[in-house]
């Protein structure tokens, strides 16, 4: 079993122990990246240290982690947080877990002293890394420098799993804002066009508690599936210095919320600033 620090109950090795097992395979672009997707994932387990895992919980666990990298399979998210769980709980989920990690001839004291090779199982592509790879050649959207580029998620994909419930639970709102300002457009009075200004002042009020934002430009108008993963999956493309310094200035929660948009994050005057300075530096190992 994994190894317990002082005051760590058993929640916490179990995010940390999904953690190593992301970090093996390579697939965020920073340890708070980790952490926070390792968090959410986890977060169907309980804190109370006596608590143990059910099989809809560990089930629940894997399902997340395959709806956030869409390029794992759920049964290799299965092995993942499966083989995490008996490294937590041992014996206490066995019964669960052996039919995932054992093979059929296999005894279960193999389960205890392997480390599932995940890296076999899943086949990464350069569209799930959030910007660790070079994607090609061209005009860095901030510092305007031709250098080698990577892709920045303008939604950072350690919040995809949060945004994802949030824009599901406000699709009713969303898209009755969206027809209340179409209906603002064509109305054929002022007493109606203040009517509709003030419901829509409510519903936005209502959207803003929901998603921290109540920004209609950016937001799908109907919400179907391929709508989410579209607004979700929305990228620009910078250097590797500037992509670095817009998650060093903004957190990932603040970048999916509030600078969703390469509009928006030049409206930040420390990202623009880096950008300026970044535009009269040479780009050394990203040079085209």
């Amino acid at each position: 079993m994994a190894r317990k620090n002082k005051n760590e109950s058993k929640h916490d090795v179990f995010v940390r122990c999904i953690s190593d097992r992301l970090k093996k395979l390579d697939v965020c672009d920073s340890d708070d990246e980790y952490a926070c997707i390792s968090e959410t994932i986890a977060s169907v387990v309980s804190t109370d240290d006596g608590f143990i895992p059910t099989e809809d919980d560990l089930g629940g666990a894997s399902s997340d982690l395959s709806d956030y990298f869409e390029d794992i399979s759920i049964d290799a998210s299965k092995i993942l947080i499966y083989s995490a769980a008996y490294e937590v709980w041992g014996e206490d989920v066995a019964h669960i877990t052996s039919s995932v990690l054992n093979n059929d001839d296999s005894d279960r004291s193999e389960c205890s002293n392997s480390q599932t090779d995940i890296t076999e199982t899943v086949d990464f592509d350069n569209e799930s890394d959030d910007g660790g790879e070079m994607i090609g050649e061209g005009e860095c959207e901030l510092c305007e420098r031709e250098v080698k580029l990577t892709r920045h998620h303008l939604i950072p994909k350690s919040t995809w799993p949060r945004m994802k419930k949030r824009l599901w639970n406000a699709a009713p709102l969303i898209e009755s804002l969206h027809s209340i300002s179409s209906q603002i457009d064509n109305a054929k009075s002022d007493e109606k066009r203040v009517e509709l200004l003030e419901k829509k002042k409510v519903l936005n009020e209502k959207l803003e508690k929901i998603l921290g934002t109540s920004d209609l430009d950016y937001l799908p108008t109907t919400m179907t599936h391929d709508n989410v993963r579209t607004h979700l999956t929305q990228v620009c493309s910078l250097c590797r210095q500037c992509h670095s310094a817009v998650h060093r200035i903004k957190s990932e929660w603040e970048l999916a919320t509030d600078y969703n948009t390469m509009d928006k994050l030049l409206e930040v005057d420390e990202i623009t600033k880096f950008g300026r300075w970044a535009s009269k530096q040479k780009p050394g190992k990203y040079a085209i």
